[in-house]
């Protein structure tokens, strides 16, 4: 039979009598004892840390700063344009910073076979999600949105390896956060969707709208269940989560971006209009603001609970299409705004 620490003093004391020096010997002994042996229960009770990919395969990943990854895992492989490689636990990670390269912006992991990570919090989900069985039809299924887009479907030449993507944008809740799939096109089953998803394009439209004008990304609306379906089966290569993710934008998105701005609507390759961006976080006056682009304003006015995406009172929020979107000029843009009941 073994012996407790305690039981042993105890035996001890028996054996040697009860004098007074005996038990102040034998009280500072337990004392020494109680204290060891309560650090290692308080020890054994406390809850352990999460592991350090736990902790980057989460929304408390973004702004996390960079130099505790450094202390935690070790210098990056290699670093490059605010992009940090990794290798965490055998997972595949760039982790994109700020531009003083002190906070994380952005996470994005490889899926690999020794990488079968948990990312079912990540999407709201009650139950585990292992990467490693994400296709782009479940992501789909679990967002109920996004958009889909592409690098290039038709006609890319060898320069590169085009991709495609799907993107969606977390709520309010999630302060507007990104989550993406990215597909490369090199892959017979990602070759043959976007051969489907092309073709479909070509049949309504022509082949200049989806070579040259690539207006699958200024309407990805218009045929994103032709590219849902394509793509269902399809296993991406990337996950990625966070802040201004880098994905395919409208050619005319990107050129009123890079230009200085201009009054009035700006006219797209295809001879659309662009829905306008609203003015700051905040735009009071957006109505205003798709009438001068040439396009109709429809407000709802939310009067009671506030919505999970509520961006404020008086602001305009959840604008279908959205801004950046390519529609016919007169088309009509909904929006909701909310305010106080009297």
């Amino acid at each position: 039979m073994k012996l407790t620490t305690c039981s042993a003093l105890l035996m001890a004391v028996a054996l040697v009598g009860c004098t007074d020096r005996a038990r102040d010997r034998f009280s500072s002994l337990v004392e020494r004892a109680q204290s060891i042996v309560g650090s290692k229960d308080a020890a054994e009770q406390a809850p352990a840390a999460p592991d350090l990919l736990t902790q980057l395969i989460s929304w408390d990943a973004i702004g996390m700063n960079l130099a505790y990854v450094h202390l935690r895992a070790g210098p990056a492989v290699r670093s490059e344009d605010h992009q940090h490689h990794y290798m965490v636990q055998g997972c595949q990670l760039v982790l994109g910073s700020d531009q003083q390269d002190k906070a994380i912006r952005s996470v994005q992991v490889a899926l690999s076979p020794g990488c079968n990570v948990d990312v079912g919090g990540l999407l709201g989900l009650p139950q585990r999600q292992p990467l490693n069985t994400l296709t782009f039809g479940v992501f789909d299924g679990v967002i109920g949105a996004g958009q889909y887009l592409a690098d290039c479907l038709r006609d890319c030449g060898n320069a590169y390896v085009p991709s495609v993507y799907l993107v969606a944008q977390g709520s309010r809740a999630l302060q507007f956060k990104q989550v993406m799939l990215t597909a490369e096109l090199a892959t017979d089953p990602a070759m043959e969707a976007g051969e489907q998803w092309a073709d479909a394009m070509v049949a309504k439209e022509s082949e200049d709208w989806v070579v040259r004008d690539l207006g699958f990304n200024c309407q990805p609306q218009k045929y994103r269940d032709v590219a849902a379906q394509a793509l269902r089966t399809v296993k991406p290569e990337f996950f990625s989560f966070g802040d201004e993710l880098e994905f395919p934008k409208c050619p005319a998105v990107e050129a009123a971006a890079n230009s200085e701005p201009k009054a009035g609507a700006f006219t797209v390759p295809t001879g659309m209009v662009m829905v306008p961006q609203p003015a700051g976080p905040c735009d009071m006056d957006y109505d205003k603001r798709l009438c001068a682009a040439g396009l109709k304003a429809n407000e709802v006015s939310i009067h009671g609970p506030e919505d999970e995406d509520f961006k404020g009172y008086g602001c305009a929020y959840r604008i279908v299409p959205a801004p950046g979107n390519a529609v016919p000029s007169g088309s009509t843009v909904t929006y909701r705004s909310a305010w106080e009941a009297g």
